[in-house]
């Protein structure tokens, strides 16, 4: 019988079992049959009469069952309980462990949203079909807009922040950075699970816990594993104890025992992914670690122990900096975090930050700070887009400025040839056939071109015309401390026996280390305090204004600037003040834009803007940059210098110090004294004291004297060389000790680049020399793999 025909019996058989089964009153046994026959013709039944060939996937399946079956029986003929077991718990633990990057909880977002929606913040971005990647540790989204009370901050850009990268974000006062920070903070865009995000956007709050338990409390992530830990060993010594005691219960069964050794090896497994976990985080010594940060912030021992309640807003905002530190997640967010910090503080940060090898995103306006810090740069442009550029901020404006130069090129081409076009189409439109057509092909390039799009003209950085008037003279001294003494109630001497004197061309930099009385010292000279020795004696016409960290206090939120300043001066006209407000950058939507919805950026120029319209003799500023753009940090530098009235400025940015300052004054061991060098002298001595690579170059150009060498070397590169042979500009090389075979007097560099001539001397018998490290020329020492005038030849 055929296979065919086999079926078709047992199809046939099981089709009458089953009628007869279901206990029919009439069968009819042929019309079964018939209709059987026909079902395995068409190939029924199979499911039924034979056994399914399963998959592989579907063969573990059914013996992974059949298993657990077994298993199920064993324990229940053995008494064991099917509940929750210890295995179930260990495994739950082990996923938990595994998945060590958890996403912020549900609640927390939809408050920090509500926040931002309350705020008028909101956001838009392309969806992925795929979605994201939880495994992922870039953040990359398309198509993002942001809106921020109706106005458009950025428009159809896109985010890319790389692992290992760190960001400095740059934009005008009012642009929207702040803001951007706060909406990937509340990760109110898609951010793979794997990546947890600190943004520093307060201090911390004021309690009885120490600045230590404060900063170390952060770390849940370090106690949870810790707690784990503890729980998986107390798990292993409870099993321990059964097999001690004989009277156990379930003493002596094998198969007990053999659970009992297979949970303890999952337990072990465990422990060590925990442990591994917790070595990477250092958590042995997460107590040294925190001590370093807050020392390294400028927080002594005693100060450490301290309750965070007896701390001012500025340090405890240094404490929700070392916690954000501390805990080193992958994406860090920092909103201007010099601006509560001491100059010894910013270097420590700066170093500190330098080796951040994770992704850190963050807002500062210090050009030395970015310099040191930064190895990409974001800049949000006045198109509404995110732009990106490699490399730190001399870099970035140095390919900017490029990139605008080639656009400028390119636009003033493109105009030329439609100046052209047009010309030719006008004088040729309407001639002969042949002109004719000619005419009408430029017409279609033309079009061709306005369809593309044409390049636009390059709008450079809108410069501002800060100006302080001319406060006219007064002769000297203007003001003199006379031995004076100072101290706060209840505590020592903050000065003693100090005495100077100012006059209108003194211009005078205060540094030194929080807590050394510099704020204290400008009130002394404004005479918000009193001394509580010795005299102060300020001239009898003396004007003084002073711009203060707590420059908000002296503003009224409620209004308008134009209403502000109408105010102030009732007798100026709405022109005047408009005008004048546009100096400082106070221009358009922003003066009649209530002064509570500005940014600190824009509260700033205001408060300058008032200074000015004071007309000071004596011009005391007090950290003016902490929230000012690089434009206007730029304009106020300019404005100081063109003032003829004296400036005593306290600050941490350098590169202004280096631009405004005559004079540097310490403030150290309760006196003061003058400072033998410039500002960026000052910064290598102290990056000595602290221990930070005291043989680095510094990378900002804070130092003018840096930029005459730079010029000066420069200059020598263009000179032409010449050895009897060809002359050509050869660039400058790298200082470095001269080869002995190349130190003869005449005898040209010993090397130059492939696009260059060079006079190449005779060469030299070949010496025998043992390799260098690191692939450099044997001859010379140098790394780069050039033409070696000493041999003719290139060397690995």
């Amino acid at each position: 019988m055929s296979n065919w025909g086999a079926k078709r019996a047992k199809a046939a058989e099981f089709a009458l079992n089953k009628e007869l089964d279901t206990g029919g009153d009439r069968i009819d046994s042929d019309a079964i049959l018939t209709k059987a026959a026909r079902g395995a013709a068409m190939g029924e039944g199979d499911d039924e009469l034979f056994d399914k060939k399963l998959t592989k996937d579907e063969r573990k399946k059914a013996q992974k069952a059949a298993r657990e079956k077994k298993k199920a029986e064993k324990e229940g003929k053995s008494g064991k309980s099917t509940a929750v077991s210890d295995d179930t718990l260990v495994n739950e633990m082990a996923s938990a462990v595994v998945n060590q990057a958890e996403t912020i909880k549900s609640k927390q977002l939809e408050e920090a949203e509500a926040l931002l929606a309350a705020q008028g913040t909101h956001c838009t971005y392309a969806a992925n079909r795929k979605g994201v990647d939880p495994r992922s540790k870039d953040i990359s989204v398309s198509n993002f807009t942001m809106l921020h009370k109706g106005n458009i901050m950025l428009d159809e850009t896109e985010i890319s922040l790389n692992y290992g990268n760190r960001y400095g974000l740059l934009g005008s006062n009012g642009c929207g950075k702040s803001t951007f920070l706060k909406l990937l903070g509340a990760r109110s865009v898609p951010i793979p699970d794997a990546i947890d995000i600190f943004h520093l956007k307060e201090e911390v709050e004021a309690s009885d816990i120490s600045a230590l338990d404060a900063v170390m409390s952060v770390d849940e992530e370090r106690s949870k594993l810790e707690k784990d830990a503890e729980m998986l060993n107390a798990m292993m010594n409870d099993d321990a104890d059964e097999d001690d005691n004989p009277k156990a219960p379930s003493a002596g069964s094998s198969s007990q025992d053999e659970d009992i050794e297979a949970r303890n090896e999952k337990i072990m497994d465990l422990l060590t992914i925990i442990y591994e976990r917790l070595d990477d985080m250092d958590a042995t010594t997460a107590e040294m670690r925190a001590r370093k940060i807050l020392s390294g912030l400028g927080f002594t021992t005693e100060m450490q122990s301290k309750a965070t309640k007896e701390f001012s807003g500025g340090w405890r905002m240094r404490v929700a900096l070392a916690r954000a530190l501390f805990i080193g997640p992958v994406c860090l967010l920092l909103d201007e975090p010099t601006n509560h910090l001491d100059m010894e503080a910013v270097l420590w940060l700066e170093d500190y930050l330098s080796k951040w090898n994770r992704i850190l995103l963050l807002i500062s306006h210090s050009q030395d700070f970015l310099n040191s810090v930064c190895t990409h740069i974001i800049h949000m442009d006045p198109k509404k887009q995110l732009t990106y550029y490699a490399g730190n901020y001399d870099q970035f404006c140095k390919t900017k400025e490029e990139k605008e130069v080639n656009q400028m090129k390119q636009y003033e081409w493109e105009q030329t040839q439609i100046t052209h076009m047009k010309e030719y189409i006008a004088r040729f439109g309407h001639g002969n056939s042949k002109m004719v057509k000619q005419a009408h092909s430029k017409e279609k390039v033309l079009e061709k071109m306005v369809r593309e799009g044409l390049t636009e003209k390059p709008k450079g950085d809108k410069m501002l015309n800060f100006a302080f008037p001319n406060p006219g003279k007064l002769p000297p001294p203007v003001l003199a401390f006379n031995n004076v003494e100072f101290h706060y109630p209840d505590c020592g001497n903050l000065y003693d026996d100090i005495s100077f004197g100012i006059d209108l061309d003194s211009r005078i930099a205060l540094v030194g280390a929080n807590g050394c009385g510099k704020t204290t010292l400008v009130k002394l000279i404004d005479g918000s305090l009193n001394p509580t020795n010795g005299d102060i004696r300020p001239h009898m016409h003396l004007k003084m204004s002073r711009f203060t960290q707590h420059f908000v206090d002296v503003l009224d939120l409620s209004k308008t600037p134009l209403e502000y300043f109408a105010v102030l001066y009732p007798t100026d006209t709405k022109e005047d003040l408009r005008k004048y407000l546009g100096r400082f950058g106070v221009s358009g939507k922003m003066q009649v834009q209530v002064m509570g919805e500005l940014s600190d950026g824009q509260k700033a120029r205001v408060v300058l803007a008032k200074m000015g319209r004071e007309g000071p003799h004596i011009m005391l500023l007090d950290e003016p940059t902490n929230h000012l753009d690089m434009e206007s940090i730029d304009s106020l530098a300019i404005a100081i210098q063109n003032f003829t009235g004296g400036v005593i400025l306290v600050s941490h940015d350098m590169r202004l110090i280096s631009q405004v300052a005559k004079e540097i004054w310490v403030c150290q061991d309760r006196t003061i004294h003058t400072y033998k060098g410039d500002i960026n002298k000052f910064k290598m001595e102290m990056r000595v004291q602290l221990g930070i690579d005291s043989g680095i170059v510094l990378k900002g150009d804070s130092s003018s004297a840096a930029k005459k060498v730079d010029i000066k070397e420069k200059t020598a590169a263009k000179k032409p060389v010449s050895s009897g042979g060809i002359s050509v500009a050869k660039r400058a090389p790298t200082p470095t000790p001269a080869p002995a075979a190349a130190a003869s007097a005449g005898q040209p560099d010993a090397w130059s680049d492939d696009e260059q001539e060079h006079v190449v001397p005779p060469p030299a018998p070949a010496v025998a020399a043992a390799p260098v490290a690191g692939g450099a020329c044997p001859e010379t020492g140098k790394c780069e793999w050039r033409l070696c005038g000493t041999c003719g030849k290139r060397h690995q």
